[in-house]
């Protein structure tokens, strides 16, 4: 969903990607895997802990994913904050800071899980592709899925990774390499 044009203005003069979750929440925990490729195309991680959805109470359960508490994230081009607000068993986690409570009451004043904004310009609330396409799996088997060019889990992860990838490009406005394929400026020419 598109917001404004008015970027965010950040002390680090970088494009804000802001991501809200909670370990037992298997949406989030789709998300946290096309986030992760997304941006690993304008910088590198650091410390992302393995980690899976609750194993009782949601609707899907035990989903392959990570989680960003002690995670860090560099790039020239993008700061990311990410935000953890419970663990896969439901116990508290990471306490949100006043800006994040901003953030927050400007882009989504009901804190639904997953929330991923982009400079203030992209926010979406919720998984872009089916949870239940990682039942079962393993982590190395969703790095696999990924891979596949015939996969259904492969393409649905591929898309949404192109998405993100294509919303930072547009937000970052800065010379890339990979905003400059044909699909990702198929993609930004949507927006």
């Amino acid at each position: 969903m598109h917001i404004t044009d008015q970027p965010l203005n950040r002390p680090s003069g970088k494009v804000l990607v802001f991501f809200m979750g909670a370990g037992f929440c298997p949406f989030c925990a789709a998300e946290r895997w096309p986030l992760i490729y997304a941006l690993e195309r304008f910088g590198r991680w650091e410390g992302l802990a393995v980690d899976k959805s609750a194993g009782a109470d949601e609707k899907y359960l035990n989903l392959s994913t990570y989680n960003f508490t002690k995670s860090r994230y560099l790039s020239e081009h993008i700061e990311f904050i990410g935000r953890e607000t419970a663990d896969r068993n439901f116990e508290p986690l990471q306490e949100l800071s006043s800006e994040d409570y901003d953030i927050l009451d400007t882009y989504n004043p009901d804190q639904i899980i997953p929330f991923l904004m982009i400079d203030g310009q992209f926010v979406q609330v919720g998984a872009g592709y089916n949870p239940q396409l990682l039942e079962g799996l393993t982590h190395d088997q969703i790095k696999l899925e990924i891979e596949k060019t015939e996969s259904a889990t492969g393409k649905a992860i591929r898309a949404e990774i192109d998405n993100i990838s294509a919303l930072v490009c547009k937000a970052t406005r800065v010379s890339v390499p990979y905003c400059d394929s044909e699909n990702i400026k198929n993609l930004m020419s949507k927006i």
